[in-house]
């Protein structure tokens, strides 16, 4: 049998002592047979100290997650929807150049990006082009800052995203459908 992308073993996460009020489970795909597990804060709620040093605690494993995936298929980080380098297939080049820029982080979240589709509109409000977005991942970076209660956790405005190759744009030219039985050919 072979062995998966993702072990059993890093795909699963901490299994905390009782059941953190303030995180969600998350599961998140590879590919139809590979998906790993994370814990994510569920909304602005304050976190609790064992739910802090449990995301704490998880970074490393997620990290070399992360890790496998951008040697497989690059990634490039982004900050306010611009590019912040080029792509690299080096997990410690984007923590190099995070640590340059000063985004200091204690947890990160994994969000899964579908393959979609989408249009480009014209100013007419006709389409123009159809885009096919490979699928991918986004990677946030997550600060914890304590407060008297416990800690407020803070996404970062800088967002690292795995995916393979670039958008495919084709101009939106109407192919006409023409019927098998139109054309001459018979079954």
């Amino acid at each position: 049998m072979l062995d998966s992308f993702i072990p059993v073993a890093l795909a699963v996460a901490p299994n905390p002592l009782g059941l953190p009020s303030h995180l969600k489970l998350t599961t998140v795909p590879i590919d139809a047979h590979t998906c790993f597990e994370l814990w994510t804060p569920k909304t602005d709620d304050i976190l609790l100290p064992e739910e802090a040093m449990l995301l704490r605690g998880d970074c490393s494993r997620l990290e070399e997650i992360c890790a496998k995936l951008t040697s497989l298929l690059g990634a490039r980080l982004m900050s306010n929807g611009a590019r912040m380098q080029p792509t690299t297939d080096c997990w410690q080049e984007i923590r190099r150049v995070l640590y340059e820029s000063g985004a200091d982080f204690d947890a990160i979240a994994v969000t899964y990006l579908p393959q979609m589709i989408y249009p480009t509109a014209t100013r007419e409000g006709g389409v123009s082009a159809w885009t096919l977005q490979q699928a991918g991942w986004s990677v946030s970076f997550l600060a914890l800052q304590p407060t008297k209660e416990g800690f407020r956790s803070t996404v970062l405005p800088i967002k690292a995203v795995i995916m393979s190759g670039q958008s495919i744009t084709a101009s939106a030219r109407p192919a006409p459908v023409v019927p098998a039985y139109a054309q001459g050919v018979r079954k």
